[in-house]
């Protein structure tokens, strides 16, 4: 219970979400983007390890992104414009996420291949 009161606290003094066409938008849109990209690369390299784990994220975030942009065009809450311009920021959030996430903050793997063995190295820094 104690980890749900902060989420619960926080859910009470939230307002509401209004969505526009500004930057602010698009940041959010790219941002969503990139954190589903990032847990989908985590949960690829847990679970489906033989997987390249960047692409999965990249292209599971994407297509959550397009599809939902579709549904809200298709319900009329979107112009046509303004879900391309969603699609576009969420599909380049994912690229990012999927990137860094891949590349800065899961270990690189170890694979011994045919044409030779990929090495990642791991480098920490203590602040």
């Amino acid at each position: 219970m104690k980890r749900f009161m902060p989420l619960i606290f926080l859910s009470c003094i939230s307002g509401q979400a209004m969505a526009n066409n500004s930057f602010n938008s698009e940041l959010c849109h790219a941002a969503g983007g990139a954190v589903v990209a990032g847990t989908l690369v985590w949960v690829s390299d847990k679970y489906w390890p033989e997987q390249d784990r960047a692409w999965v994220g990249f292209s599971l975030s994407t297509a959550a992104g397009v599809l939902s942009q579709y549904y809200e065009y298709n319900q009329g809450s979107n112009s046509a414009q303004e879900a391309l311009i969603d699609a576009a920021a969420h599909t380049l959030g994912a690229a990012l996420g999927a990137y860094v996430t891949d590349g800065y903050w899961l270990t690189p793997v170890v694979k011994h291949e045919s044409g030779g063995r990929y090495v990642g190295i791991d480098i920490n820094f203590r602040f």
